[in-house]
C-alpha cells in the first residue's frame, strides 16, 4: 500500500510524533511485514506511506480496526490532502549481499 499524504504548514514534527506512535502498533498486526515514512525532498509537508500486508484482505481489515480509526482521528485533524494506491508485486529484488575480506 502506498499512502502520500500532505500535511498541513506547521504540522510536520507533530505529524512524523503521530506517525512513528501508531507505526508501533501496526506493527504488532501479524500480516503487516513493513513499513516506511519517507519525506519528499524539499517539500516538507509532503510524505508517503509505504506498507507491506500479507494481502488486500489483511489490509482492509486492518483498515477498519480501532487502532487504525483512532488514528485517522488525530491525522484528518492535520491533514491537507492525500491519497492512497494498493500495489501488486510484480517482481522483488533482495539487495545484494557483500563479502567481507
Amino acid at each position: 500500500m502506498l499512502l502520500r499524504i500532505r500535511i498541513s504548514p506547521g504540522h510536520e514534527a507533530e505529524f512524523e510524533k503521530l506517525w512513528a506512535e501508531h507505526a508501533e502498533t501496526v506493527r504488532g498486526f501479524p500480516d503487516n511485514h513493513g513499513q516506511q515514512l519517507l519525506r519528499t525532498r524539499g517539500r516538507p509537508g509532503d510524505y508517503t506511506v509505504l506498507t507491506d500486508w500479507t494481502d488486500e484482505p489483511s489490509f482492509r481489515a486492518f483498515e477498519h480496526s480501532p487502532q487504525q480509526q483512532a488514528y485517522l482521528t488525530r491525522l484528518w485533524a492535520i491533514r491537507a490532502g492525500g491519497e492512497m494506491q494498493l500495489l501488486d508485486v510484480v517482481r522483488g529484488l533482495s539487495p545484494a549481499t557483500t563479502s567481507e575480506a
